[in-house]
């Protein structure tokens, strides 16, 4: 990740697929933190839903080491690789994440953001099982 960019979908999957594979042959553990930005109920959303999508993923993009891989999903979803990142690390990224969100005001616009964690090999040890489980849709790798 470079200047805190986002991965497009197409990039982040085939990275998705590469890891893995890498985790696999060195019997590694990665997980995936997915995070989506929706419209709440019965609210009136005052920014645009893209000035929100921004805000959270240049606050993720902060929060990530080095080696982390931050990526659209698209359908204003985000998820960012954690290479050997087991259950235990991936509760207190999840943690973090969600202690660091309560100082943006996601829910006075009128969104919410929701967190889920996938991890390899706990939810999955095949890139079709893991691709189904981040994107919420059929693999097509």
């Amino acid at each position: 990740m470079e200047n805190g960019r986002v991965l497009n979908r197409a990039l982040f999957l085939f990275l998705l697929d590469l890891e893995v594979k890498r985790a696999r042959r060195y019997q590694n553990f990665f997980c995936v933190v997915k995070l989506k930005l929706s419209l709440r109920p019965g609210h009136e959303h005052r920014k645009e839903l893209q000035t929100c999508y921004q805000v959270l993923s240049k606050c993720l993009a902060e929060e990530l080491r080095e080696t982390d891989i931050l990526g659209s999903l698209g359908n204003d979803q985000l998820a960012a690789l954690l290479p050997y990142a087991d259950l235990f690390a991936s509760d207190r990224v999840r943690s973090r994440f969600e202690e660091n969100l309560k100082y943006f005001d996601f829910q006075n616009e009128g969104y919410e953001v929701t967190i889920d964690r996938i991890c390899f090999p706990y939810d999955g040890a095949a890139t079709e099982d893991l691709i189904r489980k981040v994107t919420g849709a059929e693999a097509s790798c």
